[in-house]
């Protein structure tokens, strides 16, 4: 199993909401900070982004963003609108369909756009992989992919076929892939440490490969920096520039990723989940559990499956 694809399927990603948005003439729409990632796609027209932090970016039919994490912006006819962003809150909706019609009339713009969640376990881990904004132009060499990955996403969303939700899971799985995927490729320059800057590194890479690969082996600087060309205090010092943690911070992250999936998604023992990531006792495993997740393992456990049970009911 590849790294990129070892990281997705643990944070089990899901559509929560799918919105298509229609719009004529003048008019202006506010989306307010959200925990969870979003995506906006461009069907036809054209219009005004304008992010939180940052310039203002003509969307033409085509164009996405998508956007990690706590921030705001706003979607307008044009820049002189703002005044009435909120306007758009106050129509009437139909499901998932929200309409805006000015007297005025003019050139319609259509939008669709939605967020994801991830098991709230894992969240933290998404939030470090994904840049604050990843923005693609239709001209863009390599767009029509994940273009074409959100136009399905958007038919299946509004369609009311058996295996719906199988299948929207699996869209959205596709979409963080292909999103992940562009900034290791094209989205570095600038951005800060953390998962993928470290991917855009092809030593740093080869490192990250390999823990994930045996996450149980005893790995050490010597053993990593022989593997990948260098030096102890050289792959130390570029593996934390680049990922922004020590590598043994980092593998005991992982670690502890992992078992907080198992603890939750599995009736693995305690022994067996720690054997598994590397810990040779439980205690050394408890202890390390503890001093991450606030709690120990057992304990996490049974409140998580807790909560689990309260929110399904």
């Amino acid at each position: 199993m590849d790294l990129l694809t070892d990281i997705v399927r643990l944070m089990r990603p899901q559509t929560v909401l799918w919105r298509t948005v229609e719009a004529h003439g003048r008019w202006g729409m506010s989306v307010p900070y959200r925990e969870a990632p979003r995506f906006c796609l461009v069907v036809t027209g054209h219009c005004w982004f304008l992010p939180d932090a940052g310039p203002a970016l003509m969307m033409r039919q085509g164009d996405y963003f998508v956007l990690a994490g706590k921030t705001r912006y706003c979607l307008t006819s044009d820049i002189e609108v703002m005044p009435q962003l909120n306007a758009l809150a106050a129509t009437a909706r139909e499901g998932d369909y929200v309409r805006w019609d000015d007297a005025e009339g003019g050139e319609a713009v259509r939008l669709v756009g939605g967020y994801f969640q991830t098991e709230p376990e894992q969240a933290a881990l998404l939030a470090g992989l994904l840049p604050g904004m990843i923005y693609i132009r239709s001209s863009d060499e390599e767009a029509g992919r994940l273009t074409r990955v959100l136009e399905l996403i958007g038919e299946e969303a509004t369609c009311d076929l058996p295996g719906r939700e199988l299948v929207m899971s699996r869209l959205v799985e596709v979409m963080l892939v292909e999103v992940l995927r562009r900034p290791v490729q094209q989205h570095m320059e600038g951005h800060r440490t953390g998962w993928l800057s470290g991917m855009a590194d092809p030593q740093i890479a080869m490192a990250l490969q390999n823990m994930h690969a045996d996450v149980a082996r005893h790995w050490t600087l010597d053993t990593l920096g022989r593997m990948v060309g260098m030096s102890r205090a050289v792959f130390a010092r570029r593996f934390t520039e680049r990922v922004g943690v020590a590598p043994a911070t980092y593998l005991s992250n992982w670690r502890i990723a992992l078992a907080k999936d198992a603890l939750l998604n599995t009736d693995r023992s305690i022994s067996d989940i720690a054997l598994a990531i590397g810990y040779l006792s439980d205690s050394a495993f408890c202890t390390a559990f503890t001093r991450v997740v606030g709690r120990p393992p057992a304990v996490y456990r049974k409140a998580s499956r807790k909560g689990s049970a309260e929110a399904a009911e």
